[in-house]
């Protein structure tokens, strides 16, 4: 290859300037061709005897400086680079080349000034657009980067490693936007029919299933994924597959693979606190899971992640004025103060606490907020974007704010801030609403709970003391653009139709088995199922095909697509009677059902994950419909699909017993949340009556 064609590979296609017609044109090229054959002293040493002569020739300067960058001598080409360009400004190839040295010194925002330049001086430079990205991409600049190489693959398709460069632009600027399936969707594009040119095969393969990841292709993504694990990869992309793997088959329902490869990515990285988070929280899911099973993992990630014990480093003295009834500061630690299940369970309450008696704050852990979010911090004394703090900040920041009683809405879910609680940095610290168990946390002092979500008999599933409010642990303000109840579906179809809105990771095989007798107790009746998941067409496949195997007839089963949160409670319309699933059963989809007029039976579970619609129906006078055995479950079910006109007096008066009940009274949960904190507040200050020292103290 010519020196001209490697300064094109090297420095960004584009040969340089036509040498001058001066006498000393000879002897530049005997230097060229030195150059080319690698024999950079004699070259270097031609170039400078030309500028001896020549002082300021530009391309003397200009090849001296790219054999200087070539040599490493970052800080000599950056000068002779400068010169080359003072003598001839308007060298588009001067000016990536000055680009390329200020990428080599660290210096990203100079190097983009440089590349800049050259695309306006040659719009058509394909190699200065790609290096701009690149420098964009360096200054976390990512749309600008992405907007860069997008114009240098219109330009040249071919430059070398640039479609690759640009699909991983797109994946890391998509992870960071919201609304971002278009940037995966982009990136797939570039990578489906090309990953195996890539200088590195399998972790272009690894992007590829990344991106169909994001978009919800998560069959495709799980085909490249366990691919990528059949070639034996490298140790951190075989993390990463088993990471991600996990994600999708809990995305698809499959708890079983997911659990499994959640566990091997621990085993590989033991460091990980999300995914052990993920073990804890997706156990729930298995049907053959004991309380004992759900304890020990949540046991496990505090011994892993917190140092459960009484060494662990955690704030042991506190300030707080002890008065026993001045009004208290509550801390709200959440991701989810937004349009979300745990704000629809929240926001009403917390807008009707006596602001005498308690005034809230709120350490809000996401990056980015709605109409919901603007309610609940007009409700709130102090607001706080917490969002991407180091732990030790956002714990000074409490300790700051002088809270009383921290209180936990996230417990083992995405966004958690868990590693704050583990050095408690206020007196109380109290799990509720958010997670349905144990954190596990020695530092966490209660859980908020009710009589039938915790019967007598749970309280050895905790770590935490259970506090249990007189009626309900939540209420329920349905969104504003829920529909009004309709009539019974099944006066008009002829038939009964039962359905199920929850996440198939919850319709396990005992599930569907039951489901399958209920079908078979009612002749004509139907079954209705809609679930994120079956948006993707394989894993509808499999779930039909599971379904069938376990005696639910494919022409009496109606698979639904995920739709908009919007547009979900309207599904209802068409449901009769709703089956709850267990071990794991309904929150939001049963709150939706029962506001929506429809019945919801359920199945007496050992705990909370299994009793928060069972719950729901005590507080609605509806104990009717909680089975305690699989055959009774199938009694109700039955039963009420045998009495129409029951059923249609049911969905009349549903709407109507919820408003008058407990799950509404938004007034009367928010004085009995007051009175509970207020005793916990009284019992800490009885145990700990001394102000303390001057400064909270760390152990």
């Amino acid at each position: 290859m010519g020196l001209r064609d490697a300064l094109k590979s090297l420095f960004g296609g584009a040969a340089r300037a036509p040498l001058s017609s001066s006498a000393h044109e000879a002897e530049l090229e005997r230097a060229i061709g030195l150059h080319e054959a690698g024999r950079l002293d004699e070259a270097e040493a031609l170039y400078r005897a030309l500028l001896n002569t020549t002082p300021g020739h530009p391309d003397a300067l200009h090849l001296l400086g790219v054999a200087q960058h070539q040599r490493e001598d970052h800080a000599a080409a950056l000068q002779s680079i400068n010169a080359a360009i003072l003598a001839r400004p308007d060298s588009a190839l001067f000016h990536f080349n000055l680009g390329n040295v200020l990428t080599a010194l660290q210096e990203p925002e100079a190097a983009a000034a440089a590349f800049t330049e050259a695309t306006r001086l040659k719009p058509d430079y394909a190699a200065a657009w790609f290096n701009l990205g690149k420098a964009r991409f360096e200054q976390s600049h990512f749309g600008e980067a992405v907007e860069a190489l997008r114009h240098a693959f219109q330009l040249d398709p071919a430059l070398p490693g640039l479609r690759f460069d640009l699909a991983t632009m797109l994946i890391a600027h998509g992870d960071r936007v919201t609304g971002s399936k278009q940037y995966h969707h982009e990136a797939a594009g570039l990578l489906s029919e090309h990953w195996q040119e890539a200088d590195q095969p399998l972790a272009a393969r690894l992007m590829l299933a990344y991106s169909l990841q994001q978009q919800d292709a998560w069959s495709e993504a799980e085909q490249h994924y366990r691919a990528v694990l059949d070639a034996n990869p490298e140790p951190g992309d075989r993390l990463k597959t088993h990471s991600n793997l996990a994600n999708c088959y809990n995305q698809l329902g499959c708890m079983t693979d997911a659990l499994r490869h959640y566990r091997e990515t621990l085993r590989l990285n033991p460091a990980l606190a999300d995914t052990a988070s993920s073990i804890a929280a997706c156990i729930n899911y298995e049907p053959t899971t004991t309380p004992q099973d759900v304890i020990e993992a949540h046991r496990d990630w505090a011994r892993r992640f917190a140092g459960t014990g009484a060494t662990h480093k955690r704030i042991r003295t506190w300030t707080n004025d002890r008065n026993l009834e001045r009004r208290l500061r509550i801390g709200l630690v959440s991701p989810d103060l937004r349009r979300h299940p745990v704000a629809a369970l929240c926001a009403a309450t917390l807008e009707r606490l006596d602001r005498n008696a308690a005034e809230i704050f709120c350490y809000y852990n996401f990056p980015s907020g709605d109409v919901v979010t603007g309610r609940l911090r007009k409700a709130s004394a102090g607001w706080r974007d917490i969002y991407g703090m180091k732990d030790e900040d956002v714990i000074r920041r409490i300790q700051a704010d002088g809270i009383d009683i921290l209180i936990d809405l996230a417990g083992h879910t995405t966004h958690n801030r868990l590693g704050v609680f583990a050095q408690k940095p206020a007196p109380v610290q109290v799990s509720w609403l958010g997670y349905f168990n144990t954190t596990g946390l020695d530092t966490m002092d209660y859980f908020l709970t009710d009589p039938y979500s915790s019967p007598p008999g749970q309280d050895a599933c905790f770590v935490e003391k259970l506090v249990r409010l007189p009626h309900t642990r939540f209420c329920f303000e349905p969104w504003e653009f829920v529909p009004e109840v309709n009539t019974l579906p099944a006066l008009e179809r002829g038939h009964v139709t039962f359905g199920c809105f929850n996440n198939l990771s919850k319709l396990n095989t005992k599930v569907l088995a039951l489901w399958g007798g209920i079908l078979a107790a009612v002749p004509g009746s139907r079954l209705a199922i809609q679930a994120a998941s079956l948006n993707d067409a394989a894993n509808r496949e499999r779930f039909a095909a599971l379904a069938e195997s376990l005696g639910i007839a494919r022409e009496r089963m109606e698979l639904r697509n995920f739709v908009p949160l919007e547009q979900a409670a309207r599904a209802y319309h068409g449901i009769d009677i709703a089956l709850d699933p267990f071990p794991f059963c309904g929150g939001m989809t049963s709150f939706e059902a029962l506001w929506m007029g429809v019945p919801v039976v359920t199945l007496d579970q050992p705990l909370i994950a299994g009793r928060q619609t069972l719950a729901m129906l005590h507080n609605l006078g509806h104990a009717e419909w909680i089975a305690s055995t699989e055959d009774r479950y199938v009694g109700i079910a039955s039963g009420l699909a045998g009495d129409l006109e029951c059923l249609a007096e049911i969905r009349r008066n549903l709407r109507p017993q919820f408003a008058a009940s407990p799950l509404a009274d938004y007034a009367g949960f928010a004085r009995d949340f007051t009175a509970a904190l207020r005793g916990l507040w009284r019992d800490w200050v009885r145990n700990n009556p001394d102000n303390g020292v001057a400064n909270s103290s760390v152990v």
